[in-house]
C-alpha cells in the first residue's frame, strides 16, 4: 500500500508526498520494459521480438526507471487525491525524490486546490446592520417605494458582505484570479473597437494606464469578487440552503429559457438556475438578519 502524506501550503495549495513500495515500482518497471521491448529494433531480430534482457541492456536501467516513475505517478496520484478528497485546480508539479531499481519510489505533487473560506460570525455582523424604514411622499408611494427599497437592499447587501469579507479567512489560488482576469482582458480587447469605436491601445491611452496596470487593477477586483462568491457559497452550505427543483422549474418557466436552449443544453441551464437561485436565497437569509426600523 502506498504511503501518502498531505501538507497544506499557503495560497490554497497542497503538497502530496507519495511513497510507492519497491514491489509495486517493480511492476511499473516491468510495464516500462515491456513498452520498450515492443518498440525495440535490435540487429538479428524482428521489430518487437528482441529478448527483454537484451533490450534492458541496450536501453539502460536509468531510462527504464524514468518511464516506470511516469507510469507510477499516473496511477498513484489520482488515487491519492481521491482517497484524501482533494479537489485539484490544474495540473500538479511533480518532483521525484527517490528512484532506484529495487527501492521504493518517493515523489511529491504540489497542486492548487479549491479554497474553503473560514467564516467569521456572519450572523452577528449582518445583525449589526439596520434596514431603515423608507420615508416617502404620497407621490413617491406609487412610483418609487419598491425601487428605493430595492436599491437600499442592494447597497446594504454589499456593505454587509464587505464587512463579512474583512473578517473572513480564505486564501484565493492565483489560478482562479488569473483565469478570470485573462477572460476579462480577452473580452475587453474584442469589444473595445465595437463598443467604444477605438482601438484597445487608444483605450489604454485614454485611461492613462499600461496593459499591465489595467490587468493588475482587474486582478485585484476579481480577487475580491471571488472571495465574495466563496463567502456566499459557504453561508449557503452552513445554513443548508439549496434551490429546489420546483424553484428551478418556476424560474425557467418565467424566463422561457428552455424554449431558446439548444438541444442537449437543458442540464446546463438547470445548473445555472440552481446556482443563481441558491445564491439569491443565501442573500435573502442575510436580509432576514438585518435590523428593522
Amino acid at each position: 500500500m502506498n504511503k501518502v502524506t498531505v501538507t497544506k501550503l499557503p495560497k490554497s495549495k497542497v503538497k502530496v508526498k507519495i511513497e510507492v513500495p519497491a514491489e509495486d515500482l517493480a511492476v511499473f518497471a516491468q510495464k516500462a520494459l515491456d513498452e520498450f521491448t515492443k518498440e525495440a529494433q535490435l540487429p538479428g531480430f524482428r521489430p518487437g521480438q528482441a529478448p527483454a534482457d537484451m533490450v534492458k541492456s541496450k536501453i539502460g536501467i536509468g531510462k527504464i526507471m524514468d518511464r516506470a516513475a511516469v507510469l507510477a505517478v499516473e496511477a498513484t496520484f489520482p488515487a491519492a487525491i481521491a482517497e484524501n478528497k482533494i479537489e485539484p485546480l490544474g495540473y500538479p508539479e511533480i518532483a521525484i525524490l527517490k528512484l532506484a531499481e529495487g527501492n521504493p519510489l518517493e515523489y511529491t505533487a504540489t497542486v492548487a486546490v479549491y479554497p474553503q473560506a473560514k467564516l467569521p460570525d456572519y450572523k452577528k455582523i449582518a445583525g449589526g446592520f439596520e434596514l431603515k424604514k423608507v420615508e416617502l411622499t404620497e407621490e413617491d408611494m406609487k412610483r418609487l417605494k419598491m425601487e428605493k427599497e430595492r436599491h437600499m437592499l442592494e447597497h446594504l447587501r454589499e456593505d454587509a458582505l464587505g464587512a463579512i469579507a474583512k473578517e473572513t479567512e480564505v486564501e484565493i489560488p492565483d489560478i482562479l484570479v488569473e483565469r478570470e482576469t485573462d477572460k476579462m482582458m480577452r473580452q475587453l480587447k474584442e469589444r473595445t473597437p465595437q463598443t467604444l469605436n477605438m482601438s484597445f491601445e487608444d483605450y489604454l491611452k485614454k485611461l492613462g494606464k499600461t496593459e499591465q496596470e489595467l490587468r493588475d487593477s482587474m486582478a485585484k477586483d476579481n480577487e475580491a469578487r471571488i472571495k465574495n462568491y466563496l463567502i456566499i457559497q459557504e453561508i449557503a452550505k452552513a445554513e443548508k440552503i439549496e434551490a429546489s427543483d420546483a424553484d428551478i422549474d418556476e424560474a425557467i418557466k418565467k424566463d422561457g429559457s428552455m424554449e431558446e436552449a439548444e438541444e442537449g443544453a437543458d442540464n446546463q441551464i438547470r445548473e445555472y438556475y440552481r446556482e443563481t437561485l441558491k445564491n439569491e436565497k443565501a442573500f435573502e437569509y442575510l436580509d432576514g438578519l438585518f435590523k428593522r426600523s
